[in-house]
């Protein structure tokens, strides 16, 4: 009876060790793996952070770029302002007119509302004086209106009175409305100056294909 005992008991030692050795090794297998997953939270961690920071540099470049853009573009326009100045400036000490006053237009344009213009004129004193120009002026449209010649006010216009005050020019900007069913023929700007007699200035209307 010795014999088949010590049989099982050796069986069941294998086997115990067996199972401890399997245990063991899923254990070490299972510490591996752990160790692996943690090695690869860290690198995601890690390229998360770079790539966070990659964003970051690129937003500051775009926003750099973005802000070199606009002062280019400022620059820009205060180039033209200063060329348009330049040519008044010339055409003030140029001019041989003989006229105390002179109205030029550098634009008048059509806005999407039917009759809705903005325009910009320029008023100069086209002689070599330092002499100041005070008063006020009145932006008027004469034009065809069922086939009869009417001249619009600044009240029917939308336009209120300009401030003038200047030695060499002036810049008039604005916008006007023209009552339905009218065509524009001249734009007209009245003038009452302090210390001289009204006057009127007149220019031609631009033809509709160049507004």
């Amino acid at each position: 009876m010795t014999a088949p005992l010590d049989r099982r008991f050796i069986l069941c030692l294998l086997v115990c060790v067996v199972l401890a050795l399997l245990l063991g090794f899923g254990a070490l297998r299972y510490q591996e793996q752990q160790q692996l997953l943690s090695q690869q939270q860290t690198q995601a961690e890690r390229n998360r952070q770079e790539l966070l920071a990659l964003r970051v540099d690129l937003q500051t470049l775009l926003s750099a770029e973005s802000s070199q853009l606009a002062q280019l573009d400022l620059q820009a326009r205060q180039l033209a302002e200063q060329a348009q100045q330049l040519a008044l400036y010339r055409q003030v000490m140029a001019s041989d007119s003989g006229a105390e006053l002179l109205l030029t237009h550098e634009d008048i344009t059509p806005l999407a509302e039917t009759g809705l213009f903005t325009y910009r004129l320029v008023l100069l004193q086209p002689t070599q004086t330092n002499k100041r120009i005070t008063g006020q002026a009145r932006v008027k449209v004469r034009a065809l209106q069922a086939g009869v010649s009417v001249l619009f006010s600044d009240d029917t216009l939308g336009v209120t009175p300009v401030t003038l005050d200047f030695r060499h020019f002036q810049v008039l900007t604005g916008q006007l409305q023209l009552p339905e069913d009218s065509q524009a023929q001249t734009l007209e700007l009245q003038l009452d100056l302090d210390g001289k007699a009204p006057r009127t200035l007149s220019l031609n209307w631009p033809k509709p294909e160049n507004t």
